[in-house]
């Protein structure tokens, strides 16, 4: 990538619409302009126009005129990339905006590449990485929740409060290092060394509750995962169809219909939830392609946040429901959260005839699955969700309870600022670092701050240059700032 090239690409998604943006940045970038773009106002020259200032006009190939737009220009430094940009407002036709880039390109520009507009901002100093990683988060962003967490680091405050942690840091690793340079001058042998030690441990819990605080609101950025599984005919691909509002599976009294896995995803409490309907679980088919399907099913549950296990209320446990439980039991990890839900109590309710279903439940919890809501002996039958996926009775109360069971209500108070900590992050980059930089710190703590000094000081340095990744430091390969920015779209 040449970064004193001129580069163009569209601003705007692909499509029909009212307008369409081109964006040109570069050193050449009102010189191409003046080539292809001919003011209204006759008297207007391109070159001589003032910088933040909107003109009306035509995009012309020689004498042709190509379209009707409005040209915006931004001389350098005070544009979004610090470089010369010119902006087109054109016509929103594929075709229309297609042959403006054309042209540009004739004229000495190139196709920008994945997020080269704002790497170019990085890059030239105008903003620092987690506003950057932000615009593409607030562009993929599904949900207000979502968008609210990512403006944190767009109005800087992500890089203030990194900032903040790197300079007490480098405070105390100034008065360890003044006590290795100068150990004889008098105002070192009187420097506190357990109020540096507290200054340090100040440090390592700011950043511990920025680590904690990014675990909880994860369901929130990235999601809930949930597994809809249970024995044939149980109603799995009705409830899919309740959730999402319309009929994405195809349900059928026939056992067995769902044979591969559906996944859509639905916005439950402004929380973005994968929904996975999969393959019914009978303990004898000689279906090869059913078969598959169960296996599809196990690598659903193994992803999954979130287990609905379904039971049939109008009969009683089978064989087949054993066998789900079975697969349940084979993954290996245990943190995963069961919603156990009893469909169709619309019909006559059987399921409680005998103390099967309790005994399967109580015995998961016993193992250390999570289930939710937590089941106990005495109020079991109250306690477990109830649904009909005829005459939708408990839906909503099952939603509650998937986005519940991952203590996101709790968080999503976050917009308050007692509930905020100083630093948040918002994506796994940040976090991986935070926890490097949390490990360095540690490291540090243990040692004997007199007889170690050298060794404290080697730690906590490794700790500010791990902080100074997050908001971008000369320490990031162009390898990891091209994976960092190839996930903008190119217009961007």
């Amino acid at each position: 990538m040449k970064l004193n090239d001129t580069i163009v690409a569209i601003s705007t998604p692909l499509g029909y619409s009212g307008l369409g943006i081109v964006r040109l940045s570069g050193e050449d970038s009102i010189k191409i302009a003046e080539k292809i773009f001919r003011p209204k106002n006759k008297t207007k020259i391109v070159s001589q126009l003032k910088t933040f200032t909107t003109h009306l006009g035509y995009i012309v190939d020689e004498e042709k005129v190509i379209d009707e737009v409005l040209m915006t220009i931004m001389r350098k430094p005070h544009s979004y990339t610090c470089e010369d940009v010119v902006e087109f407002s054109c016509h929103g036709g594929p075709t229309v905006l297609q042959q403006v880039v054309e042209l540009c390109i004739k004229h000495g520009a190139r196709i920008a590449e994945p997020g080269e507009f704002t790497k170019r901002a990085f890059l030239n100093g105008r903003i620092d990485l987690s506003y950057a990683e932000a615009v593409c988060d607030i562009i993929y962003s599904k949900t207000k929740l979502q968008n609210q967490l990512y403006v944190n680091s767009l109005l800087g405050k992500t890089k203030q409060s990194v900032e903040e942690l790197i300079d007490q840091l480098k405070e105390v690793i100034a008065e360890l290092e003044v006590s290795i340079d100068y150990p004889e001058e008098d105002d070192v042998k009187n420097i506190n060394l357990e109020k540096t030690k507290e200054k340090l441990e100040f440090v390592i819990k700011k950043i511990t509750k920025a680590i904690e605080y990014s675990e909880k609101i994860t369901p929130i950025l990235e999601g809930i995962n949930v597994a809809i599984i249970g024995k044939v005919n149980v109603g799995k691909s009705s409830l899919l169809n309740i959730l999402l509002n319309y009929d994405r599976a195809i349900v059928s009294e026939i056992p067995g219909t769902t044979r591969d896995i559906l996944s859509e995803t639905v916005i439950i409490k402004d929380v973005p939830v994968r929904i996975v309907d999969t393959a019914g679980i009978r303990t004898h088919s000689q279906d090869i392609i059913e078969n598959i399907g169960i296996e599809r099913t196990k690598n659903a549950v193994k992803e999954a946040n979130v287990i609905i296990l379904m039971f049939d209320a109008s009969t009683v446990i089978s064989q087949d429901d054993y066998k789900v439980i079975e697969i349940i039991q084979k993954t290996e990890e245990q943190t995963k959260t069961i919603i156990p839900v009893l469909n169709k109590i619309d019909k006559e309710i059987k399921i409680f005839s005998t103390n099967d279903l309790e005994n399967i439940l109580l015995d998961l919890q016993k193992s250390n699955f999570k289930l939710y809501p937590k089941l106990d002996q005495k109020n079991f039958k109250e306690q477990i969700l109830k649904i009909s996926c005829v005459t939708k009775e408990g839906i909503e109360k099952l939603e509650n309870a998937i986005v519940d069971s991952q203590n996101v209500t709790e968080t999503q108070h976050f917009s308050t600022q007692d509930a905020q900590p100083g630093l948040i992050v918002t994506n796994l980059r940040q976090k991986e670092t935070l926890k490097i930089a949390k490990s360095e710190l540690e490291y540090a703590y243990q040692f004997d701050f007199i007889k170690k000094t050298e060794l404290v000081c080697e730690h906590l340095h490794q700790a500010v240059k791990e902080l100074q990744k997050i908001v971008g430091s000369k320490d990031l390969t162009d390898d990891i700032l091209d994976i960092i920015f190839s996930r903008f779209c190119v217009g961007k």
